[in-house]
């Protein structure tokens, strides 16, 4: 980690208040409520979990574009391969076994025998096929570029499948093991594409993994019901009851007065408060995670660079870890987070307001600009760090205005161009740089690199190539390069590499969030 200076007394003065608002538990509920029983001895044993936010995308795995939407997602469809748990490598997922030939063109995967959708019907081969094949060329299929070198994909028999490439690539078996690559019934898979598709239907899954849904519509909780026909045996809890409470103290409020089992996004602030309390655990896991500011670079003065890297510069990370992170984050030196190809020894944007300010009267926005920072209600950390942010680039001669807005107001704002700045975060769904490099820093298209318009026809071929590169060795060097030419024109502000929080009941066991932020309710017990 690179020393950076300490965090501003104005700058904490300023964010203080905040702070100690969402370490307070507010309301009426009392923090010491007596747990309500999840189930009885006799009873099913239900699962209740309050989650920050609802999905956007239908549970159609390749066109998922939000994380909520994405959690289901593993648990009701399974893939050929699974990331382990580390988030690094790969293992057998519906595939029991694969090969390759020698010239890296075809692979040849071999299901698993038995293996049932949750109606109980086989799973065969064609239907690794059709859902793959929508993956990678359907209409709605937000995930296309991942599956760009796949030529064919050929259903030899009910258990084996061929995929012939148009040329090797590296990242193959990370894809086949993305959420993304999820695996329907072919006529089902088929049916998601069509234009006058009912979108009800969306909800609805039929997949092989641990759980299954009957429906969803917005507002209400989603309720997961265990599979049993799932092929790695009888998940232990009969169903998960997923509640979407924005507000993160309302969760935490949940959580100790016994009304949620388990809640995501437990602010940094309190995961040493509900620890030292009885009845419930809470934790940071190890995950691929960045936060950043999203820049809209077709917005004038942000289409000028010195204006981007001034605001880089004049951007206090110490001050951001320790007050808003409290710790528990590190600083941010590259574009992608630290999994393979992160290159260490980039010097990102340590705190320099000289320099910025240098930057900045050699720009275009010399003259000073006021910019919206539209913020997702409910999320502290944004909260905190706009503020943060506010009183730092003021002393560059911009006004920040900070506008709190609905998440789902702030998504598609920042699709539609309709913004100028919004903190973010990026987690990992893949071992390899393919996804973050294509999603992230590709231009031209959407998602328009991480939808701030910045567009590098040169580094586009560079991403392109290093995506298609057999080589290790060569491939570090050129994600070394993008991830360089990328951090040098700043179309983030970039700021630290975060953990994944949650807490729990300590009646739940074998919750776990894996490297790149998946959870899988299969491996969840709860106890008397």
């Amino acid at each position: 980690m690179l020393a950076r200076n300490m965090r501003s007394p104005v700058i904490l003065a300023a964010v203080a208040a905040l702070l100690i608002g969402a370490c307070a538990p507010s309301g009426t509920q009392s923090a010491t409520t007596q747990p309500q029983p999840t189930a009885t001895s006799t009873g099913p044993k239900v699962l209740k979990m309050a989650r920050n936010a609802e999905p956007f995308s239908p549970f159609v795995p390749w066109q998922i574009d939000d994380n909520p939407a994405l959690f289901i997602s593993v648990n009701v469809y399974d893939t050929l391969l699974r990331t382990t748990k580390d988030g690094v490598g790969v293992e057998p997922g519906l595939a029991s076994k694969w090969e390759s030939s020698a010239d890296g063109l075809t692979w040849t995967f071999t299901l698993r025998d038995g293996i049932k959708f949750s109606d109980g019907s086989a799973l065969k081969a064609s239907d690794v096929k059709g859902s793959l094949d929508m993956a990678r060329g359907g209409e709605k299929s937000a995930w296309k570029d991942n599956y760009k070198a796949i030529k064919e994909i050929t259903a030899v028999d009910d258990k084996t499948v061929k995929i012939v490439l148009s040329q090797p690539y590296a990242p193959l078996l990370s894809v086949l093991a993305m959420f993304s690559g999820g695996i329907l019934p072919a006529d089902m898979a088929k049916a998601t594409d069509a234009k006058d598709y009912d979108n009800t239907m969306a909800w609805k899954t039929k997949g092989t993994g641990a759980y299954y849904s009957e429906g969803w519509k917005k507002g209400d909780p989603i309720i997961l019901k265990r599979n049993t026909n799932y092929w790695k045996g009888t998940p232990a809890v009969d169903e998960v009851r997923i509640e979407y409470i924005p507000d993160d103290n309302t969760r935490v409020l949940k959580l100790q007065g016994g009304e949620s089992d388990l809640v995501d996004f437990v602010p940094f602030s309190q995961i040493a408060a509900l620890n030292g309390q009885s009845g419930v655990k809470a934790q940071t896991f190890t995950i691929q995670q960045s936060a950043f500011v999203i820049l809209n670079t077709s917005k004038p003065p942000l289409d000028d660079a010195k204006v981007r890297q001034a605001l880089n510069y004049a951007t206090d990370k110490d001050a951001i870890i320790k007050t808003v992170y409290f710790g528990q984050a590190k600083f941010m030196n590259s574009p992608i987070p630290q999994g393979t190809y992160w290159d260490k020894s980039l010097p990102g944007y340590p705190y320099d307001i000289e320099k910025a300010k240098k930057l900045m009267s050699e720009s275009s926005g010399k003259a000073g600009f006021k910019m919206d920072m539209q913020v997702r209600s409910g999320n502290t950390n944004f909260a905190n760090t706009a503020v943060i942010l506010k009183e730092a680039w003021a002393k560059l001669g911009v006004t920040v205005d900070i506008q709190t807005l609905d998440t789902a107001v702030v998504r598609t704002n920042y699709r539609a161009g309709n913004f100028m700045s919004t903190p973010s975060a990026w987690t990992n769904d893949m071992n390899d740089p393919t996804e973050i490099v294509n999603y992230a820093m590709r231009g031209g298209a959407s998602p328009f690199s991480y939808w701030t318009r910045y567009n590098n026809p040169d580094l586009n071929d560079k991403i392109t190539k290093a995506d298609l590169e057999q080589d290790a060795k060569k491939r570090e060097a050129q994600y070394s390069e993008i991830q360089k030419i990328y951090l040098d024109a700043a179309p983030l502000v970039f700021i630290a590499y975060l953990g994944a929080t949650a807490g729990w009941r300590n009646n739940v066991d074998g919750f776990f969030i894996d490297g790149l932020s998946y959870y899988r309710f299969e491996d969840v017990k709860i106890n008397k």
